[in-house]
């Protein structure tokens, strides 16, 4: 279930595993409606990294509170491309990591990088903070 409209859309989620894949099913679904059906594998990665950074990062249980927290993912439609972006509760600014190269984790934004024309985060607030993505598509007809 989300909120969709002609060039809007966007879903709560959860941190566990069906949250997740309920919002990348969603995303997938969007962007098909949208006629940008050569350009879902690549958004869907992205859309799949800013999830799992939200997931890990701000939506585990601290241990003191028993509700569940959930983020939002936003999909916008604009000439030429399309904004992916989660609003999720923590106040900490996502960093760039360098892992080792073996390393099993620490990618995601490197990925997000490779992957869109470009990527950022709002100003954090205590409230939480939004990181996007700009996903490069054809022109609207």
């Amino acid at each position: 279930m989300g909120i969709s409209a002609a060039e809007f859309a966007a879903r709560s989620f959860c941190a566990d595993p069906a949250g997740l894949q309920h919002a990348r099913h969603f995303a997938r679904k969007v962007l098909d409606e949208w006629g940008l059906t050569a350009y879902i594998d690549d958004a869907v990665i992205v859309i799949g990294e800013l999830i799992a950074n939200a997931a890990r990062h701000a939506l585990q249980p601290d241990g003191h509170d028993e509700t569940t927290a959930t983020a939002w993912l936003g999909l916008v439609r604009r000439q030429q491309a399309v904004i992916c972006a989660v609003a999720d509760p923590s106040p900490c600014a996502p960093t760039l990591q360098h892992p080792e190269q073996l390393s099993e984790s620490g990618r995601g934004l490197q990925i997000i990088e490779a992957l869109s024309a470009s990527w950022g985060c709002s100003q954090p607030q205590a409230s939480g903070k939004m990181v996007w993505a700009r996903v490069s598509t054809p022109p609207q007809s």
